[in-house]
């Protein structure tokens, strides 16, 4: 009898998130595979999770957040929270948006860190292509796969392949008044369990604790404050005298159709938002679950679709709702960002 093959591609964190779901809840008459371009770098950075990440490495590697070496593996420490600080005058301590424990880790460990556990847990099912894919196509029965030239065919696919080149397709969201990231690692720190969330005169800096290093990510609008004007007020306030200088200009979108015939969309070819609390581990995990109930239990794909844009929209006014309040600085950002995202609010039906 024919096993039933599911492809994966890509190998960043959805990519990898999603191999470990499918290993974990269909049995062995299935294929996992992963397919993936070695020579293809991943957008790797310090990642901060929620609990359902946690909870989903427990049953699909055997990862225990009680093991030192596990977490070694990942470069990992512990996360109880997204720790506000300036927002108001009072810092406070924001919950996991699901789960009481999460980690901090490594997205250049989990390939490899994913990749040995599924072989050695799920070895009659984990298989890996290595290979560049040319193209994808929707059959009513199948989906084939141009892997450099080779033709593979699968029961179902899971498109983790990154941004899209083309957002015509896709919703483009208003929700976040940011638009731009500079990032600075810094290896000697003091290490706390939480991620940080300052606010700024110009926006807001998240801070991921990793055993290695720290990961500081200033988050500016470029229409109100230039590269130059957040880069001085990052150093100020890390107390440095440069900053690495990587710099991210990105759009907020996502696509109304995560799942269209026998394709997923995941990760950033799904959807991208900024890293408040977060949200789009949530998210990603969130759409394979939904994935497996379409395959598994023939829910149809037009109600999944509709149930993950709610999802997706919510986590917008979640996204919106913290600027709303403004924080405790006076500034051009802060006018824009408290207005643009009040106004926003009020036109949200749910909200």
């Amino acid at each position: 009898m024919r096993k039933k093959r599911l492809g994966v591609i890509g190998v960043g964190s959805a990519g990898i998130l999603a191999l470990t779901h499918f290993c974990t809840w269909l049995g062995n008459d299935w294929d996992i595979v992963s397919i993936h371009n070695p020579d293809k770098p991943i957008l790797g950075i310090g990642e901060s999770t929620n609990g359902g990440f946690v909870g989903l490495l427990e049953k699909g590697t055997h990862f225990a957040l009680g093991h030192k070496e596990d977490l070694k593996e990942l470069d990992a420490t512990l996360k109880f929270g997204s720790r506000f600080k300036n927002w108001r005058e009072q810092t406070w301590l924001n919950p996991l948006l699901d789960g009481n424990t999460a980690i901090h880790f490594n997205s250049f460990n989990f390939k490899d860190f994913a990749y040995k556990r599924l072989h050695k847990h799920w070895p009659q099912k984990f298989k890996v292509i290595e290979g560049d894919v040319k193209s994808l196509d929707n059959y009513p029965h199948k989906v084939v796969v141009d892997v450099d030239g080779t033709k593979e065919e699968f029961d179902w696919v899971i498109d983790c392949m990154g941004y899209p080149k083309d957002l015509s397709s896709y919703v483009q969201s208003n929700c976040t008044p940011v638009n731009r990231c500079i990032i600075h690692n810094v290896k000697d720190y003091d290490l706390e369990y939480e991620t940080d969330h300052i606010a700024t005169p110009h926006g807001w800096m998240f801070g991921v604790p990793l055993i290695s290093r720290k990961t500081y990510g200033y988050l500016f609008n470029d229409n109100y404050t230039t590269v130059e004007e957040a880069t001085e007020n990052m150093k100020e306030i890390l107390g440095v005298d440069e900053v690495d200088g990587k710099e991210y200009l990105f759009r907020c979108y996502y696509t109304p159709k995560m799942i269209e015939g026998r394709i997923c969309k995941c990760g950033n070819k799904a959807l991208f938002f900024e890293p408040l609390v977060a949200n789009s581990i949530f998210l990603y995990i969130l759409g394979v679950r939904m994935f497996f109930d379409h395959i598994m239990e023939n829910v149809p794909a037009a109600e999944l679709n509709a149930r993950y844009v709610q999802a997706i929209q919510e986590m917008e006014d979640v996204i919106s709702y913290y600027y709303q309040g403004g924080s405790i600085y006076e500034s051009k950002f802060w006018d824009y960002a408290t207005k643009m995202t009040r106004e926003r609010l009020q036109e949200r039906m749910h909200f």
